[in-house]
């Protein structure tokens, strides 16, 4: 008996094209929001290995004026296993419905939306998808839109609305405010979105299971809850650190101390005064 085939899986395009709000934007500027960091990761990282999972064998990414950052952030495609093609060009959704025989494939168009953080559910919707009759279907959970389109394989010029598929227990964040990414963050590392992972091991005890490319120094303050501490980063003796965020190339002096705080990277912390509840990005602090 010759071994089924796999279904074949739809050409992924994604709308990368997402500008940042303007809360946002204090403390960003002008980075798209494809390229925020949530909990070690960019979001389209985040989605990429979700499409790296699900076998996908090819995608294109609409970033237009955030082509060349994208294609930076993704470095080597053939590290995703995807053909993935970044181009200068942006469409929106209905755009790209208008103009799918131009971008047909023969297994269909998974349309996904950068424009909020959500857990995995793509494989869920496909499934769902794959046992309904309509050519056209968008994702759903508890009657919100999740930004995920799927135009199957068909011969009509002209599609109807998209038929709605609820999906189960999906969680999303729409990344709106300084509070909702804040939020996302720590979200992820308490595991509080399906499917989504922070970049690294979170440390139970710090200094130990420690990232290799890091370094903390003996004789730390103790503290109570889970801390993330990405690659090339170093926190000084003395320091406290509670439900803290350290993304790559952070420098923690001695005896500073951090509580729910997100540090982006390339900051150095000082121990002039304790941080709660806040973003650092650069050299401002900016309160959540």
């Amino acid at each position: 008996m010759k071994p089924q085939a796999k279904d074949p899986q739809p050409v992924a395009i994604i709308l990368a094209d997402q500008p940042l709000t303007s809360d946002l934007k204090t403390v960003f500027g002008r980075q798209d929001l494809s390229s925020l960091m949530i909990a070690g990761s960019t979001i389209i990282e985040h989605l990429l290995m979700e499409l790296q999972d699900l076998k996908i064998q090819e995608c294109i990414i609409l970033a237009r004026q955030n082509a060349a950052q994208i294609q930076t952030l993704i470095g080597d495609t053939r590290r995703w296993g995807i053909n993935i093609t970044v181009m200068n060009y942006s469409l929106s959704k209905d755009q790209v419905l208008r103009e799918y025989k131009s971008l047909s494939s023969p297994n269909g168009l998974l349309i996904i939306e950068v424009d909020r953080l959500r857990s995995r559910c793509l494989e869920q919707f496909l499934k769902q998808a794959k046992l309904c009759d309509y050519s056209l279907v968008e994702a759903k959970s508890a009657g919100q839109t999740l930004g995920v389109t799927l135009l199957k394989a068909n011969n009509s010029d002209f599609i109807i609305n998209a038929m709605p598929i609820e999906l189960e227990n999906v969680v999303m964040n729409q990344l709106n405010t300084i509070g909702e990414f804040h939020q996302a963050n720590f979200d992820v590392v308490v595991n509080l979105f399906p499917g989504l992972e922070p970049s690294i091991q979170i440390n139970k005890t710090l200094g130990q299971r420690q990232h290799w490319a890091s370094r903390v120094d003996a004789q730390l303050k103790p503290y109570k809850r889970d801390v993330m501490i990405e690659r090339h980063c170093r926190v000084g003796k003395g320091a406290r650190l509670e439900s803290v965020i350290l993304n790559h190339d952070v420098y923690v002096e001695r005896n500073a101390c951090l509580e729910n705080t997100i540090v982006m990277p390339n900051a150095i912390i000082s121990a002039g005064r304790p941080i709660k509840n806040a973003i650092i990005s650069e050299d401002r602090i900016y309160q959540v």
